[in-house]
């Protein structure tokens, strides 16, 4: 171990961290943080070193003005702080770093490297290439690089293997269709990942690397087949178990004498089939000829017989395993019916409640407590303008089929999306307005995302749709309007809980 003098993250280093500071002051500073990190590191002291890099970055980024050397030690410090992300695992947080890294110095070797180990094992194949092949035109006998090139292309090679053998010699035949599926389901399993690694820090558990977590979700995928095969099979007893009860039972000599008057053109429950009997019959034999019959067909026995109709003609009877691609018409649709969400209070201009918030200078705030505090301010975003629409749907990821399986159609979709969101609160009152000087509207503008992590027909059992949203603000709410955002933001999940469900409804309906 080095005997060169080092600081501890435990170590008081941000007394002055909000005073006025040199430049020299902080390069220094930051210099020293850069040197203790990177000798922690070598006692594989991960996490003491990883606070020295954030201390070190600090007081880079106190600097008003950076020039491009300050620049060049800011990168360096992100790419080592990348570096200590990766021997913990924690890939998503070694990208964002090693994304700063190259924002400041674009010719950081070293972090475009990082950023490929941290893109591999969170399964981004393609992107990691990318890096890689960069790394490459500046040094092709890397041996690192190299090294990680032949690991991306052997688990890019497995996957499509795994693919090929599932569906047989359909991608000789779809071509370059199958790529462009293959980097879909290769981006919704790397965000699947990235979900997983989060919430297993959320809980403060353990997290699995990729490849042990793609065997686990191997395994369960194995299970929950299991089980939906199990399911499929218990329905069939079922209703067979229901056609058997309602089949009337004949002994061996009353099922013979059926099938004797049957070939004889007889009912066996009267003499002889009536005219209309015969008409429904496809041919009337008349001297050994064999003439057409025109048949009637009600508009009941054509929805019955719909409704038995398989995906295709071949299979018509609805007997084998079949599934019919529905992805982009539930794309359209999904995003189509997700737009259309929304949450809009507009208070009449007539509306006496316009007058409460006029009232509250009668009121002492410093008498009220927390709670009423809370209150009163729902109370005034009540009669205040407000609304929440969607602007746009973006990272729509998944896929859809209708499968039939033993005469049943089911209807499985997997997505996920994000919705941006404008959220408008306008504060101002019309009888606060005088009719010579007309006040500016108090109006307020936030920026905000819905994040959608599953809307999928395997949905768990006692959950809501709400359960798989979640906010993210894209600008600062004012403090007086938090409140009331919240409120807002569960009125409007409401409604997108309800346009999901036109969405299934739609989709059954295809």
């Amino acid at each position: 171990m080095s005997d060169t003098e080092y600081h501890t993250p435990n170590e008081d280093i941000d007394d002055n961290v909000d005073e006025s500071v040199s430049v020299d002051e902080c390069i220094s500073k930051a210099n020293t943080y850069k040197a203790s990190g990177n000798e922690l590191y070598k006692q594989s002291k991960f996490k003491d070193s990883s606070e020295c890099y954030q201390n070190g970055i600090t007081w880079i980024e106190k600097i008003e003005k950076l020039e491009p050397s300050h620049k060049q030690l800011l990168s360096i410090l992100y790419s080592n702080l990348c570096a200590t992300c990766i021997e913990t695992s924690d890939y998503t947080k070694a990208k964002e770093n090693a994304d700063n890294a190259i924002l400041n110095n674009k010719d950081n070797v070293k972090a475009y490297y990082r950023r490929a180990q941290a893109l591999f094992n969170t399964g981004s194949f393609e992107e990691a290439l990318k890096d890689c092949e960069h790394l490459l035109k500046l040094d092709k006998n890397d041996a690192n690089v190299n090294n990680l090139v032949r690991k991306i292309n052997q688990k890019m090679k497995a996957a499509e293997k795994e693919q090929k053998k599932a569906f047989g010699g359909l991608f000789s035949k779809v071509g370059g269709l199958y790529d462009d599926r293959q980097i879909e389901m290769q981006n919704k399993k790397q965000k699947k990942y990235e979900d997983y690694l989060k919430g297993q820090r959320e809980k403060g558990e353990d997290e699995m690397d990729f490849e042990a977590w793609e065997k686990f979700e191997q395994d369960e995928e194995v299970k929950r087949e299991v089980e939906r095969t199990n399911k499929v099979k218990e329905e069939d007893a079922s209703k067979s178990k229901n056609q058997e009860d309602e089949t009337p039972e004949f002994d061996e000599e009353d099922q013979k004498i059926i099938n004797e008057t049957k070939k004889m053109g007889y009912c066996y429950f009267g003499k002889k089939k009536d005219d209309t009997t015969q008409q429904t019959t496809p041919t009337n034999r008349t001297n050994n000829t064999v003439l057409p019959v025109r048949q009637t067909v009600s508009p009941e026995s054509n929805v019955q017989e719909a409704s038995k109709r398989a995906i295709s003609s071949w299979n018509a009877q609805g007997t084998t395993y079949e599934e019919k691609d529905m992805t982009q018409w539930c794309k359209r649709k999904l995003e189509e019916v997700l737009m259309k969400a929304h949450y809009a209070n507009e208070p009449s201009s007539n509306d006496s409640g316009k007058n409460i918030l006029e009232m509250f200078n009668d009121i002492n705030l410093d008498n009220l407590d927390n709670g009423n505090l809370s209150k009163l301010q729902k109370l005034a975003g009540m009669v205040h303008k407000s609304s929440i629409k969607p602007t746009s749907v973006e990272a729509l990821e998944g896929d859809a089929q209708i499968a039939f399986i033993r005469g049943t159609r089911r209807y499985l979709f997997d997505f996920s999306c994000n919705i941006n969101l404008e959220i408008k609160i306008d504060t101002n009152l019309e009888s606060t307005k005088t009719e010579n000087k007309k006040e500016e509207a108090q109006l307020s503008t936030y920026k905000g995302e819905l994040e959608l992590k599953e809307i999928s027909s395997e949905m768990e059992s006692g959950k809501s749709w709400k359960d798989y949203m979640k906010v993210n603000h894209k600008s600062t709410i004012k403090s007086e309007h938090e409140e009331l955002v919240k409120d807002m933001m569960e009125i409007f999940k409401q409604s997108v809980s309800e346009k999901i469900e036109e969405f299934i409804s739609e989709y059954k309906n295809q």
